[in-house]
């Protein structure tokens, strides 16, 4: 399978004693998250991106219930660019984006999940 991709940074980084900044590390953890739910041919399917969604972001499906909006019902099918029926790793960067988003709006008074709504 696939080596961590946070191992393979570190191992390199300890050859010439450097360790990787905050930011290099998260891109890091994104990584490895993508290739937690990634199948043989490195794209996640519409399961694995439900469960990975359900997994690392359930305040954020909660707070999009609360709203009464079913974040999940189309998150596949929007972010699946050229329609292959398989998440690609820049795909999987466009969902995480607009959560990221939508989490940069929260902590500017923006309710969680509010997407596009102007609240």
């Amino acid at each position: 399978m696939f080596l961590a991709f946070s191992a393979f940074v570190m191992e390199a980084s300890s050859k010439v004693k450097m360790s990787p900044k905050k930011a290099e590390q998260c891109i890091m953890d994104l990584i490895d998250l993508f290739h937690k739910y990634t199948n043989p041919d490195d794209t996640i399917d519409k399961q694995g991106l439900l469960d990975m969604l359900k997994e690392y972001f359930p305040h954020f499906l909660k707070a999009c219930d609360t709203l009464g909006k079913d974040y999940l019902s189309g998150v596949f099918e929007d972010n699946d660019r050229n329609k292959d029926k398989k998440i690609q790793f820049s795909e999987f960067l466009s969902v995480l984006g607009s959560i990221a988003t939508d989490y940069h709006n929260h902590s500017h008074g923006a309710k969680l999940c509010s997407g596009d709504d102007d609240e």
